[in-house]
């Protein structure tokens, strides 16, 4: 048996034995990253995210596409090795326009990458990136992966990626309190985004150092935040996390979700500045860099699927438009009269409007007519055409006056919600006005009318406010008043700590804090979410008519409060 001077020695060498005997970790098959525009982006605004996908399209296929594509339309067009499409679909309050490009590089090799903006009336519109490998023994989706595509939409218009803006460009740590918030984000055990370091490396000037790092941050965009750390900084790096974890002198290190002060320093690799010289060796770093982001991302949970290419291709596929609808069944009302005529509906309707032909009696039955049935159906027949063309320049009237409505009622609550954030800069409060209501039979539509898209109630608090005896309503409407709002706007921002604990502004000493033993499930919009947090008041007490409790969580997908249980204290097996 080997010897070891000390038990130091002989950790450093059964780690390193672990390190050599773990196996290499399988490429990631599949990415999604999820980003979303401004709730006030307009049409024009989403076109031109279309008009970026159409240029990123074409670069890739080296062709031009057809007139379809420019027009949004569906449209197929393929070369050979490579098979690009999309589908576009537009239904009610959605828009959802998919692209897809297919690439066959080798035999047994096969990619599929899929962007697409999605919209819908009352959400804010979406910019989702697929990348699949289908490959019989898949390389991984590193190289697939369009960051350069995202960067340049997040250039265009601001995007927000899990409540915060997206990172397209490199962050530079100028100041200490930047450098503050630097820290915590790198040591924050819920951090989802790998963070790529970059450090000033001696005798370089300010532009090649800020180029390197703009070189590394376009193809990381949606996957990690790059940062510029000055020489100053890395000492405070250093102190925080130790030499051995720090990055310096130019290094380049990538910190991984998970990271602490305790971490092992080869599980957030580091490459020295003197291989990052030679351009050859910083493009091996941004490739591991990459890959390690890419498979860091594949683990995060989703928390919903936007519909893909196949889901909606499918849709327009059985789409059937309602003046095409009408006509179809009007023709075969008409022929299925006739004796002898066996007339079947289409499993699909076309998308344009269906002229119904002039057809002779004796041409549907296969009979001669007589004389004077003839000019009766002829009759009959042109009589219904002009009404269906009628009833289907009504039809499209109509809906044209619908989608106008549509895009009225949300431009006009983007305007006021543009201007409630206005009058809060200013220092005055929009919801000041807002009367509290005075009995609980009002409580569940005055939460309707002045909370909505901001907070909703679950079925469960509905029922309890029937039999509510909290004495103070108004206070009641307070707190979910400061949920909608103070509270909401914290969480858009990403989170503020001061809004836990003792709630300012709201008398009578009101906590926001966690449930604790209380913490429970609540089914809500066909999902089970936990709710860990409450309002609270009367901590000594279960008197109904002065105990306070407001269970509520965070609804991502919707972005507002979601009220599981009021106004009591909820009955549990911990009390």
């Amino acid at each position: 048996m080997p010897r070891f001077k000390s038990f130091e020695e002989l950790q450093r060498k059964t780690r390193k034995q672990s390190v050599a005997r773990r196996p290499a970790a399988p490429p990631s098959r599949e990415l999604r990253v999820r980003v979303e525009m401004p709730s006030w982006a307009t049409a024009a605004a989403m076109d031109g995210c279309r008009d970026l996908v159409l240029a990123w399209l074409e670069d890739r296929m080296g062709s031009a596409l057809p007139r379809q594509a420019l027009r949004y339309r569906d449209f197929s067009h393929g070369d050979g090795s490579r098979l690009c499409r999309g589908v576009r679909v537009r239904s009610g309050d959605r828009d959802h326009w998919v692209v897809q490009i297919e690439d066959n590089p080798g035999p047994g090799r096969k990619l599929a990458t899929e962007v697409g903006v999605l919209s819908r009336s009352g959400h804010p519109p979406v910019v989702h990136i697929d990348v699949v490998d289908h490959s019989v023994a898949p390389s991984g989706v590193a190289d697939e992966y369009p960051g350069n595509l995202l960067a340049d939409l997040g250039a265009a218009t601001p995007l927000l990626q899990d409540g915060r803006k997206l990172a397209h460009e490199p962050i530079v740590v100028e100041s200490e309190a930047t450098m503050d918030g630097f820290l915590d984000m790198l040591l924050d055990p819920g951090r989802a985004l790998t963070f790529a370091v970059l450090s000033e490396p001696p005798g370089e000037d300010a532009a090649t150092v800020e180029a390197m790092a703009s070189d590394l941050a376009r193809p990381l965009t949606g996957l990690a935040v790059v940062w510029v750390l000055p020489t100053s900084m890395t000492f405070r790096l250093s102190d925080r996390v130790s030499k051995n974890l720090s990055a310096f002198l130019g290094a380049w290190r990538c910190y991984r979700p998970g990271f602490s002060d305790r971490s092992r320093s080869d599980g957030h690799p580091l490459i020295l500045w003197q291989r990052l010289k030679d351009p050859r060796g910083r493009a091996r770093a941004t490739q591991l860099f990459l890959r390690l982001s890419v498979d860091e991302r594949a683990r995060v949970p989703r928390a919903d699927d936007p519909p893909d290419y196949a889901a909606l291709k499918r849709e327009s596929e059985s789409v059937v438009r309602g003046p095409a609808r009408f006509l179809y069944r009007l023709r075969n009302t008409l022929w299925g009269a006739l004796p002898g005529t066996a007339v079947q509906e289409p499993a699909a309707a076309p998308a344009v409007e269906p002229e119904v032909p002039a057809v002779e009696p004796a041409a549907v039955s296969g009979e001669p007519a007589p004389a004077s049935e003839a000019p009766s159906f002829q009759r009959r027949l042109r009589a219904a055409r002009e009404k269906a063309r009628v009833r289907a320049n009504r039809y499209e009237r109509a809906r044209k006056r619908a989608d106008a409505a549509e895009r009225q009622r949300d431009d006009a609550v983007r305007r006021a919600e543009q201007l409630a954030g206005l009058v809060r800069i200013l220092g005055g409060n929009p919801d000041a006005e807002v009367p509290f209501p005075t009995a609980w039979s009002d409580f569940a539509q005055w939460c309707d009318e002045h909370l909505e898209g901001r907070l909703a109630l679950a079925g469960p608090a509905r029922r309890e406010l029937e039999g509510a005896r909290f004495a103070d309503i108004a206070l009641v409407a307070q707190c979910l008043n400061w949920l909608a709002h103070e509270y909401r706007d914290g969480r858009l921002r990403g989170g503020d700590p001061e809004l836990h604990g003792r709630i300012d502004g709201i008398e009578g000493g009101v906590f926001n804090v966690p449930c604790g033993g209380d913490s429970f499930e609540c089914s809500w919009d066909g999902r089970a979410h936990a709710v860990e947090w409450h309002i609270k008041r009367g901590a000594n007490t279960r008197d109904p008519r002065r105990c306070l409790r407001i269970y509520y969580f965070w609804d991502q997908r919707k972005r507002q409060v979601v009220i599981a249980s009021m106004p009591g204290h909820r009955r549990s097996a911990m009390s």
